[in-house]
């Protein structure tokens, strides 16, 4: 993460960005003039031109899109964006090249191959470079030495997660604290090598690269005394803010006004393009489900009206999006008017209230499949937090008071909680610990696994009655 040595990595890795750029550009200059010959072919001399200015072009895209900062600690999900943007940019340039400078031999064919030619060029070679690093930092080499400052739960969690990416090179020598005392030697098996008033000796005699302070936020003086220590050193200071330890977190982002860093305790997974990827996931899966599922409901309806009476389709005030209530759909399991005698109350065993067949379609989650229209209209999504009913949700609130951080999203027809487990009477910690670990941790493909999941074994449960 950040000795200036690493300088040399970064000098090795532009060098097989720019060969990768000159390779992409030959390839397409051979693709366009050798397989589909033109009239004009470019002389020697203007073909290495060309591609020197590209390269030049490049090099400097390349390095103003942050990508050769010695930063360790960046996912390669980041730096693959962050190519994008920069192929982008190199192939405007060069398309503006070739409109102010006539220049006939880097024509539009050429430049329609050069651009899918580069990004994935530079995407395979930025993955097979990372590939390599990591591979040399797990059997001990380019790694950085670093010292974590605190002893507490937030200093163990951030050793955990140091100790869970040894593809980072990072290496912790050990603890720092100021309540250092012979009762506390060791931490996490790691020993506590001094208080705050020695870290600057420790960090020149033991060749330290990076110091993570991760103090709780009752302990803002120490952090100016750690601060303090590191004004005559050059190491890399990385604070771990107490918020890592929220019990109830959702979706915790860090943004930038004006160069104000701001922490967002609460940013909605599904803001931008995920949304608009998430809803339309839900238009096409619900119609393809409402498409090939109506006969058996059909047949569902039939026997509902046959063995009991009263309507077939029963509708339920529940919560969604925003705290805004909305009917729910469900194939009607109960008696009518089963809850005049007790009122709201959560399904149990054997309810009396059920019908025969009701009981077998709750036990099955049949009853569920008229939700798919909810889902079609937008009053819900396929994947996401169960809905609560409003009486529900008040007693609810009054035993786990974060459980309402649900509705920063749309309901789901079914959930992570839901296919591991917690349906129905179980814990409302565990369903809410579920359902936050899925919006913090969002992607199509979990959305597609839950389906699968629900699918294979989600719709027959114990708690399903």
């Amino acid at each position: 993460m950040l000795k200036q040595h690493s300088q040399l990595i970064q000098i090795c890795q532009g060098a097989c960005d720019l060969i990768t750029v000159g390779a992409a550009w030959l390839c397409a200059y051979e693709i366009r003039f050798r397989c589909f010959p033109y009239h004009r072919m470019p002389h020697a001399h203007t073909v290495s031109l060309n591609l020197l200015l590209t390269l030049a072009v490049s090099a400097l895209v390349l390095a103003g899109s942050g990508l050769y900062r010695p930063r360790r600690d960046r996912s390669f999900l980041y730096e693959l964006g962050q190519l994008i943007k920069a192929s982008f940019l190199i192939w405007v340039i060069a398309i503006v090249a070739v409109y102010f400078l006539q220049n006939n031999h880097f024509t539009r064919g050429m430049l329609v191959i050069f651009l899918p030619l580069m990004m994935s060029g530079l995407m395979l070679e930025r993955g097979a470079f990372k590939a390599g690093l990591r591979y040399l930092r797990r059997k001990g080499w380019n790694l950085r030495h670093a010292l974590i400052v605190g002893t507490g739960r937030l200093g163990q969690a951030t050793l955990n997660k140091v100790a869970a990416n040894l593809w980072t090179g990072i290496r912790v020598a050990g603890f720092i604290d100021s309540d250092v005392g012979p009762h506390l030697q060791t931490v996490s098996g790691l020993p506590v090598l001094g208080g705050v008033d020695q870290l600057q000796e420790l960090v020149r005699s033991r060749g330290i690269d990076c110091v993570f302070i991760a103090l709780s936020s009752e302990r803002s003086d120490t952090l100016r005394d750690v601060m303090a220590q590191l004004e005559n050193t050059s190491v890399n200071v990385r604070v771990i803010p107490d918020l890592y330890l929220l019990r109830f977190r959702m979706n915790i982002a860090v943004s930038d006004l004006d160069g104000m860093p701001i922490i967002s305790l609460r940013e909605n997974p599904f803001a931008g393009w995920p949304g608009i990827y998430k809803r339309t996931f839900d238009i096409f899966g619900a119609a393809f489900g409402l498409s090939i599922l109506a006969l058996p409901m059909a047949i569902i309806a039939v026997a509902i009206k046959l063995t009991s009476p009263g309507p077939v389709i029963y509708k339920q005030q529940r919560i969604s999006l925003g705290g805004k209530p909305f009917n729910i759909l469900k194939f009607r399991t109960m008696a009518p008017n089963a809850e005049e005698a007790h009122g709201p109350m959560f399904a149990c065993p054997n309810d009396p209230r059920c019908t025969r067949l009701g009981r077998w379609l709750r036990s099955t989650s049949l009853d569920e499949l008229p939700q798919l229209w909810n889902v079609f209209i937008g009053h819900m999504s396929l994947v996401g937090p169960r809905p609560e009913r409003p009486e529900m949700l008040e007693r609810i609130r009054q035993q786990v008071p974060a459980f309402p951080l649900r509705l920063g999203v749309r309901a789901g027809l079914t959930g992570w909680a839901q296919v591991n487990g917690y349906r129905g009477r179980t814990s409302l910690k565990k369903r809410l610990q579920y359902d936050l670990y899925y919006l913090n941790n969002w992607s199509p493909l979990l959305d597609f696994k839950i389906v699968l999941a629900t699918l294979f074994r989600g719709f027959r449960h114990p708690n399903a009655y």
